[in-house]
């Protein structure tokens, strides 16, 4: 399984008895759930860049995570009492994140290999005219393609649905290589959907979105694609905010609405009449919720009949197998299934599997 960068205590800046500053941060490597902590030793880069300008570098120091901790101290110091003066962020990366064209670090999700053990982490800006503290929030930079990088906020507390997850990681580089048809791996009901081509707006809704980083990336990568992430409620501010800095590719667009999984469609949620495509990630692993899911999936292909559902999943317990005859009960058939993989630790790899349903059976 991949393993995040996060922060715990959020950067700060603090005044020393000799009149200079210091910067102190508290980190872990943990899993996408937070229920585990990397067990290997891992090199870590932790960086200081004025919030505006971060080709430049005000300090930075390389510190390492010891497997079987479970918190890691950062502090950098001492530094002049000057930059206190100008906003700043943190940047904390494994020594191999990628450089992409605009002079920025990322972590790069072009293919299978590429994708890394560690996810990077950067803070929000603090000090200057900002508070002294970081906003309770860490961002991902993701390389998607050779032109598109992905800004991804999270929060840093421990609610689950406002934080990425494998399996999102892990459907955003299939929707790429399928987009880009470039010796990737070959799907014909996605390839059908996902050309650039179009002359006409794809219609997708994303349910469960979170963070809202699958819905967004294809919006990013695919002209003429028009995105409607959904969730609950509680989400909004994270995914407004990453819906916010987005750079949808030309002709696209990406919004937001609430969405409850038991309660009726509501009449305005759609501005086309019909979707073309469901986006899942990682929805299944709450076997209470699955019936919910299915029945809204459901519902969906009902107003859609042609839809493709692409679910995203990286099983996690023997329940989540239901969440497959309760699809097949609804009349939902899987259509196609592929399986790739994340690193995980000691040279280990975790399977994701990508599924699409829909509802005409397979030929």
């Amino acid at each position: 399984m991949v393993y995040y960068i996060r922060f715990l205590k959020t950067p700060r800046l603090q005044k020393l008895k000799t009149g200079s500053v210091s910067a102190s941060a508290l980190i872990c490597l943990t899993t996408d759930l937070g229920d585990a902590f990397l067990t290997q030793d891992v090199d870590l880069l932790v960086t200081l860049r004025p919030a505006h300008d971060e080709k430049n570098i005000i300090c930075q120091e390389r510190l390492q995570w010891h497997g079987g901790k479970r918190e890691l101290p950062i502090s950098l110091g001492s530094l002049p009492s000057s930059i206190s003066q100008r906003p700043m962020i943190m940047e904390v990366t494994t020594s191999k994140p990628i450089r992409g064209t605009d002079s920025t670090l990322s972590d790069s999700l072009l293919d299978q290999r590429s994708i890394p053990l560690v996810i990077s982490c950067w803070s929000a800006p603090f000090g200057g005219s900002q508070s002294l503290v970081a906003e309770k929030l860490v961002e991902r930079r993701f390389r998607v393609s050779r032109s598109v990088q992905l800004s991804i906020w999270e929060e840093t507390g421990n609610s689950i649905a406002r934080h990425i997850w494998d399996a999102a990681i892990s459907s955003v580089m299939y929707l790429q290589q399928i987009i880009a048809r470039d010796h990737g791996p070959s799907n014909p009901v996605l390839e059908d959907l996902l050309q650039t081509g179009r002359s006409s707006p794809l219609n997708v809704i994303e349910l469960g979105s979170g963070c809202g980083i699958v819905g967004i990336a294809l919006a990013s990568l695919l002209p003429q694609c028009s995105a409607l992430l959904t969730d609950l409620s509680e989400v909004e501010d994270i995914i407004c905010k990453n819906i916010a800095v987005a750079q949808p590719a030309h002709g696209s667009e990406i919004k937001y609405r609430p969405l409850e999984w038991e309660e009726e469609l509501p009449d305005n949620l759609f501005d086309s009449p019909s979707i073309d495509l469901v986006l899942v990630s990682d929805c299944t692993y709450n076997a209470d919720s699955q019936p919910a899911l299915v029945s809204v999936l459901s519902r969906l292909v009902q107003v859609s009949p042609s839809a493709i559902i692409l679910v995203a999943l990286k099983r996690r317990h023997e329940s989540e197998g239901v969440f497959f005859d309760l699809m097949e009960s609804a009349g939902l058939h899987n259509l196609h299934l592929h399986r790739t993989k994340v690193p995980s630790e000691h040279e280990q790899w975790d399977e994701i599997e990508l599924h699409c349903y829909g509802k005409r059976a397979q030929k």
